[in-house]
C-alpha cells in the first residue's frame, strides 16, 4: 500500500485516547456506519477526510456522544508517521495509547517497510537499497523528497543543480548533485508497495525566503550552465528569465504571503513593474539595457 493511503485514528474514550493505523475502508466500516446510515454524510465524511491530503494540519473529527469522538487524517509523508508513532500529536494530560491489535496488518507491514518501529523510531536492523532514477527535471514540477517535504523546481541551473523551494516554508535551496532515487528494503525486489522514488541531492546551499536578497545572477554563474552574453539580445533573454522566475513566485498559492511580498518587491525594484505587458515594452525600448556590458572584441596580431 502506499504511505498516503494509511489513516491515522485518535479514538477518544472517557478521557483516554487509543492511536491506530487503519485504511479508509476499516475507518468507514468501522466507525462511519455507527455514526450514519446516510450516504450522503457517509460521502461528506469521505470527502472532509480526503481534504486532509493537502493540510498538514487538518484532522476530520466525528462525534458519538459526550464520551466518545474521533479524529483522523490521511498519512502525507513519513515524518508526519513518525510523529505520530511517537506521540507528537498526542494531548497533553490525556492518557493515550498506541493498540496495535486495533491497526490493519497493511499498515503495520507500510510501517515495517519504510524502516520504522511502533514507535516511530528508525530500525538499525532494517536496510534499504537505493536505486538512481533517470529524471530530466521540468521548471514548476514538485518533487518530494524523503525527509517529507515538497519542493518546487524554480530554475534548472544544470542537469544536476536544481533551485529549489520548499513549498511549506518558502526557503530557497540551491540543490548540488540532485537526483531521483527509488528506495526500497535491502535484498527486495522493488514493487509499487515497498518502494518509494524521490529526490535526494549531495549538498545543498540554503539561500533563505527573502528572495530580494539573493543575487540569482551569481547562483546562475556559480552553479548553473552559464550562457555566454555576448549581445544585447542575450542579455535580454537572461531579463526574462529573471522576470519569470520572480513572478512564479508571486503567483504560487502555496507559499506564505511574506514570500511573495518579498518576490515582488524584488521585481518592481528591478524591473519597475509586475505586468507581462510593461515589462515586455520596457525590454524592446531599451530601458532595462543599462546593465549591459559589451565584450570587447579581440583584434588578431599581424604576423
Amino acid at each position: 500500500m502506499k504511505l498516503e493511503e494509511i489513516v491515522l485514528v485518535k479514538e477518544h474514550l472517557k478521557g483516554r485516547t487509543l492511536n491506530y493505523l487503519s485504511t479508509l475502508d476499516d475507518f468507514m466500516l468501522v466507525h462511519v456506519r455507527l455514526k450514519t446510515d446516510s450516504l450522503v454524510m457517509s460521502g461528506q465524511i469521505a470527502l472532509d477526510l480526503s481534504k486532509t491530503l493537502s493540510d498538514d494540519s487538518k484532522w476530520l473529527k466525528v462525534e458519538f456522544s459526550e464520551h466518545k469522538s474521533v479524529e483522523a487524517r490521511f498519512c502525507t509523508c513519513e515524518s508526519q508517521l513518525r510523529g505520530f508513532l511517537g506521540g507528537r500529536f498526542d494531548d497533553v494530560g490525556v492518557k493515550t495509547i498506541f493498540e496495535e491489535s486495533m491497526c490493519n496488518a497493511y499498515c503495520l507491514d507500510k510501517v515495517t517497510s519504510l524502516g520504522m518501529r511502533l514507535d516511530g523510531s528508525s530500525n538499525p536492523k532494517f536496510q534499504f537499497t537505493y536505486k538512481p532514477v533517470e529524471s530530466k527535471f521540468e521548471q514548476g514540477e514538485v518533487l518530494h523528497n524523503f525527509n517529507g517535504r515538497d519542493y518546487k523546481v524554480i530554475e534548472k541551473l544544470s542537469a544536476r543543480n536544481l533551485l529549489l523551494m520548499d513549498a511549506q516554508s518558502g526557503n530557497l535551496t540551491v540543490a548540488i548533485g540532485a537526483g531521483m532515487y527509488s528506495r526500497f528494503p535491502k535484498g527486495e525486489e522493488p514493487t509499487e508497495d515497498n518502494a518509494m522514488t524521490c529526490l535526494e541531492w549531495d549538498h545543498g546551499v540554503y539561500l533563505g525566503s527573502t528572495p530580494s536578497l539573493i543575487d540569482f545572477s551569481a547562483i546562475r554563474q556559480k552553479y548553473g550552465e552559464v550562457e555566454e552574453i555576448e549581445t544585447i539580445y542575450d542579455y535580454r533573454h537572461s531579463l526574462v528569465d529573471q522576470f519569470d522566475a520572480l513572478k512564479r513566485i508571486t503567483k504560487n498559492p502555496l507559499l506564505p504571503d511574506s514570500v511573495k511580498h518579498e518576490a515582488e518587491n524584488a521585481m518592481y525594484e528591478k524591473f519597475m513593474t509586475g505586468r507581462d505587458d510593461t515589462f515586455s515594452n520596457n525590454l524592446q525600448d531599451g530601458k532595462y539595457d543599462g546593465g549591459f556590458v559589451e565584450k570587447p572584441v579581440k583584434k588578431e596580431v599581424a604576423r
